[in-house]
């Protein structure tokens, strides 16, 4: 298997791995309804939602993430010509000429984007974006990034992770967070890869552990991405 596609793209593994997590909990299930009726913080989850769109093709959880993001926001939209005249962000759309720059449509498609890749796409297309890797924070500085992004509006988080210690098929991977269940630290992902699971309820700890994984792609760990219109 070639090395690059192991890096941070979203791939598929032949082999389920076993979970080293807490209890994995998919919002359609009874108990993550449950969480979502709790939630204290919620109201993202509907801009979100409305907005995404799954990964067209397996490396690429970043632009399905940037799309829905940018279109949650709500602030000017790019026309693409397969929409025209309606504006809309969209998994091709999105490679202006200066995200080709960053990295091209073919090399994304082949190996996807990496967590600085990922902050600079959205920085050219207009919002503001600010990351960090898991080694300059830990999991209770994710838990208060979560609670302060989802608490505003005009701001969204996106997070790469890793699968492999959530027990999830594959290995690197890009969504965004939707709400947050103080009782339970359980924040949910909107998972892009909509073919493969539904959203999940994660524990801020079972985060933080998907997120301190190196990122062969750039040999730096994951993390998250704060975005603001």
């Amino acid at each position: 298997m070639n090395r690059l596609l192991k890096a941070s793209v979203c791939l598929v593994l032949l082999a389920p791995h076993t979970a080293n997590a807490d209890e994995l909990i998919y919002l359609p299930d009874a108990k993550g309804i449950e969480l979502f009726k709790g939630a204290e913080l919620e109201a993202q989850y509907f801009a979100l939602a409305s907005a995404l769109d799954s990964e067209h093709i397996l490396t690429f959880c970043g632009p399905a993430t940037i799309a829905a993001v940018m279109n949650s926001l709500g602030g000017p939209r790019l026309v693409s010509q397969r929409l025209y005249p309606w504006p809309f962000f969209t998994q091709e759309n999105i490679f202006t000429a200066e995200n080709e720059k960053v990295k091209p449509y073919p090399m994304v498609e082949h190996e996807g984007l990496v967590l600085s890749q990922l902050a600079q796409f959205f920085t050219n297309l207009g919002a503001t974006a600010e990351f960090k890797h898991a080694d300059t924070f830990d999991a209770n500085t994710l838990r208060d990034t979560v609670k302060a992004v989802l608490a505003d509006p005009s701001k969204r988080l996106v997070i790469n992770y890793s699968r492999r210690p959530i027990g999830q098929n594959g290995d690197g991977h890009i969504s965004p967070v939707a709400a947050y269940d103080a009782d339970s630290d359980r924040v949910l992902v909107l998972d892009v890869a909509k073919y493969k699971y539904p959203p999940v309820w994660l524990t801020i700890a079972d985060l933080y552990k998907g997120m301190a994984t190196t990122d062969t792609g750039s040999n730096a760990m994951r993390g998250f991405v704060v975005v603001s219109k």
